[in-house]
């Protein structure tokens, strides 16, 4: 029976993701990585194998059970049980309601931000481990309505919600589950939103603090990922935020974000 540990990381080509593989992989775990273009996903296993550390890559869409239940085969067959599922894989689209113009791209966000967490957390969870631990990636706006970014909030809040049913589910089997809502990550999906930005988000975006590099912003989640901690906030700000949503009347919250958040004029 083999003593390593191993960790499946959806996303795990760039960004965040691979700042988990790279972190997990200094610590002795082994880092499965799963992500849709094998050309990145064979880069990103290089990069952690140069290091002198353990890696596999396995190119896959997480909205598609069909893959996502080979690719969970192979990795039973291959590693036995998992430590860790971190389910980081999602993209991020920023536009009005009303200015969507195609069905397609408006459930984009909510299929893979959304429905691909929950059949990978599906489709893996008879791999984990007693102990194991399942970490999901929200994101600040799960937790506020922004304007232009409609349908991620949803989906990003829908992550928080089926993190913390799931963590009742999984009390009995001693698995923990956390979910973090980190702001902005200077990450290629980052950079690709700020681009795509209308003017009058980029001229009103007081709310929106100096980007964290990925490494630390990974550094931070998984530190936090420990007893019975659940939502993980690793900026100031929501934290701050957080505290506000619980003293103060939903109305006064509302007015401040109002405030802060750039809106359409």
């Amino acid at each position: 029976m083999s003593d390593k540990k191993y960790a499946v990381i959806t996303g795990g080509s760039s960004g965040l993701g691979l700042a988990f593989a790279k972190n997990l992989a200094a610590q002795g775990m082994v880092p499965l990585l799963i992500a849709r273009r094998k050309d990145i996903l064979d880069k990103a296993v290089a990069s952690i194998k140069d290091n002198g550390h353990e890696a596999y890559g396995f190119a896959g869409d997480i909205t598609a059970p069909r893959e996502l239940t080979v690719i969970a085969a192979d990795i039973q067959n291959q590693c036995g049980a998992i430590d860790f599922l971190i389910l980081n894989a999602g993209v991020v689209t920023v536009n009005l309601l009303g200015d969507y113009a195609d069905f397609g791209k408006l459930k984009e966000d909510i299929e893979v931000d959304l429905w691909g967490t929950v059949v990978s957390t599906k489709i893996f969870l008879p791999l984990l481990k007693p102990g194991a631990k399942i970490l999901m990636i929200s994101s600040a706006l799960g937790l506020i309505g922004a304007a232009g970014y409609s349908t991620y909030c949803a989906a990003k809040a829908g992550v928080i919600n089926f993190a913390e049913a799931l963590r009742r589910e999984l009390l009995c089997k001693n698995i923990a589950v956390y979910v973090a809502c980190p702001a902005d990550i200077d990450t290629p999906q980052y950079a690709a939103e700020k681009s795509s930005m209308p003017a009058w988000m980029t001229l009103g975006a007081s709310a929106r603090q100096s980007l964290i590099a990925p490494e630390e912003a990974a550094g931070r989640i998984l530190t936090k990922c420990t007893g019975k901690r659940f939502l993980i906030t690793i900026n100031s700000e929501i934290s701050l935020l957080c505290l506000l949503k619980k003293l103060l009347p939903w109305r006064v919250t509302a007015a401040l974000l109002d405030f802060t958040l750039p809106r359409p004029k």
